[in-house]
């Protein structure tokens, strides 16, 4: 019974802590007519100070931790919405006059003077709140905390609604939140909320921009690759294969977006999809280096992604940089599949580098450029190189550990006989 009581004051706790972050969420989007813009954020501001008292009851005279907590919790959320009104502000006499802003979104103040005395009134009075939460959240690490979520929550207030401003903002909030997450390394939910609030801007920026504002193909890479990140996350955290193995569709989805806001006119179809293979196959290594349970899989994403479009630009457009691609990573699919006798990646490879070579060599013979006979010669001899650089490393690894099996039979030391 007891059990059972305590999660109903759990879910009464955050149900009034939903109830409370939904009224200053109306501020985003009010319509009052009524009263001026000024008087309204002053209502949130004053209300918004209402919650480290009500904490401090719940915590020192009931004795309460748990309540004080998820209202310290909310007035992290409610942070960012601050920043989001004190940002119309600013946009109104600093910045671009957005005559196609729905009113519901637009807060104006009547002079720069009083935008400006509403940032440092605000930041003086939720600076010192925000420092407490953390200081009860995140004790050992209040003043980090405080200063990048200070630094993210800047950045609501830059006067510029372009796209490209959205896009160079929410990057910089997601690295200060990923690194906040490295170093607090959060352990339950209510740290894990505080490091959200740290990220609850760039989410802002977002919506404003996608609802309100001009979006490209770019600021959608970003958006895009946040939640190929926050799936990532959450199938380690949750040490789940599948959830983490749906990370390669946003991933694969966002390099798509990156590369279409990058495309050059000049640059013919299968450039831009060769360009297209190697950023995604950069990520998806990057992905498989932070990964212990699907690095494999993700190697082989990579791998099976590059081959395909080398494949398939060498049968409709034969270009040298995707012979040579298809060379390489054929020789590489090869010997995996040589060592681990896997026959599909053996034959695989085989194929694609038997492809890629043959529509080198026929570019060589069609044209006398570097991009023809000199790549394809510079290419065997760094095999060959690599090849006796791995054959030294065999043999020194044996030599160290002469009882363990061998990867892979190496070739013989050179005769005494032979002249060296």
């Amino acid at each position: 019974m007891e059990t059972r009581l305590q999660r109903l004051f759990q879910v009464l706790r955050w149900c009034g802590a939903t109830m409370i972050f939904a009224a200053a969420g109306t501020f985003l989007v009010q319509g009052w007519d009524q009263v001026g813009d000024v008087n309204r954020y002053l209502a949130l501001l004053g209300t918004t100070l209402l919650l480290p008292a009500v904490a401090y009851v719940c915590g020192i005279r009931f004795q309460e931790g748990r309540s004080a907590r998820v209202l310290l919790l909310t007035l992290l959320a409610m942070i960012t919405i601050h920043g989001g009104v004190l940002g119309g502000f600013v946009l109104s006499q600093f910045g671009a006059h957005a005559s196609t802003l729905a009113p519901v979104a637009q807060w104006v103040a009547p002079s720069r003077t009083v935008a400006m005395a509403l940032v440092l009134g605000a930041g003086a009075v939720l600076l010192p709140m925000m420092w407490a939460a953390f200081r009860v959240l995140a004790r050992h690490h209040a003043n980090w905390l405080t200063v990048t979520a200070a630094a993210s929550h800047a950045l609501l207030l830059i006067p510029d609604r372009s796209a490209l401003a959205a896009t160079l903002t929410i990057a910089p909030i997601a690295v200060g939140a990923a690194r906040a997450a490295a170093r607090v390394k959060p352990r339950g939910l209510e740290p894990w909320l505080a490091i959200a609030s740290v990220a609850a801007p760039a989410l802002l920026i977002a919506a404003r921009q996608v609802l309100f504002y001009e979006v490209t193909s770019a600021l959608w890479g970003m958006l895009i690759a946040g939640v190929a990140l926050a799936v990532f996350v959450l199938g380690k955290k949750l040490e789940d294969v599948t959830v983490e193995r749906l990370t390669i569709a946003p991933a694969l989805l966002s390099v798509a977006a990156f590369v279409g806001a990058l495309r050059v006119p000049e640059l013919s179809a299968s450039t831009t999809w060769l360009t297209y293979g190697s950023v995604s196959a950069a990520v998806l290594l990057g992905f498989a280096a932070a990964s212990t349970r699907c690095r494999a899989y993700f190697v082989k994403t990579a791998a099976v992604v590059n081959a395909l479009i080398c494949g398939a630009i060498l049968l409709v457009e034969p270009r040298p940089w995707a012979a040579i691609e298809a060379i390489a990573l054929g020789l590489t699919l090869l010997s995996v599949g040589f060592i681990k006798g896997d026959r599909a990646s053996l034959f695989g490879g085989i194929g694609l580098a038997a492809l890629g070579f043959i529509a080198q060599v026929t570019h060589a013979i069609d044209a006398f450029q570097p991009s023809g006979w000199l790549v394809l010669a510079g290419l065997g001899l760094a095999v060959v190189a690599l090849t006796g650089w791995l054959e030294k490393r065999a043999r020194a690894v044996h030599a160290a550990n002469p009882s363990a099996d061998a990867p892979a039979k190496v070739s013989h030391e050179p005769s005494a006989t032979l002249s060296q």
